[in-house]
């Protein structure tokens, strides 16, 4: 839900290393860190060195990033989340914010259109993005409720995740039918759990 937000909004979305796996914050053990300010503060801070942990590249030994023990540790759960094990899921984090970066790219009112709130329910946030030939309706339904996602007023409506590309209209998310010739796409995304990840991306999707 955060990736989908994030590619949704105004402004250049910004990803830090790892938050397209899923990375997690790291528990460091005293005697391993690299963090002055942790150091130095211990324990009264979350030391920054939990976020910079190597980038897990594969299964083998230091996930793939090294040949000998790297500065800090990869972290147990940040290990099994690899970069090769998400290219060959085709329901990855990593897949699912690959297809997120296209359909910014490919559209007009995600990159640069106007951003206007729509008054919606408890729970949800609804706003459309803006430009010449081009009007997205983004549905967010956010926290635990998870009350129902309303149809957007106009042809076209999309509910799901993940979904498929539909011409010169942003992204297919699932659901109803749409041409391409329809006046108004949505962007849609539930909120299926919370979980305390490094980089703020939720795997669960």
């Amino acid at each position: 839900v955060k990736q989908a937000l994030l590619m949704s909004l105004r402004g250049n979305p910004i990803l830090y290393q790892g938050e397209e796996l899923g990375l997690e914050q790291v528990e460091i053990a005293f005697d391993q860190l690299r963090d002055p300010e942790a150091i130095a503060n211990w324990p009264l801070t979350l030391s920054r060195d939990g976020a910079r942990t190597p980038m897990p590249w594969d299964s083998t030994a230091h996930g793939g990033f090294s040949t000998t023990a790297p500065w800090l540790p990869l972290g147990a759960g940040n290990a099994a989340r690899h970069v090769a094990a998400q290219l060959g899921d085709a329901g990855s984090l990593l897949h699912w914010t690959r297809q997120l970066l296209a359909a910014r790219a490919a559209s007009p009112a995600l990159r640069s259109g106007t951003l206007a709130l729509e008054p919606a329910a408890e729970g949800q946030l609804v706003f459309t993005r803006s430009a010449p030939g081009e009007t997205l309706r983004c549905t967010f339904a956010l926290g635990a409720a998870q009350p129902p996602l309303l149809p957007p007023p106009g042809p076209a409506s999309l509910f799901h995740l993940p979904g498929e590309q539909i011409g010169d209209h942003g992204h297919h998310l699932g659901g109803a039918d749409v041409q391409p010739d329809d006046e108004i796409a949505g962007v849609a995304a539930r909120a299926r759990g919370e979980r305390r990840a490094r980089r703020g991306g939720l795997r669960e999707h």
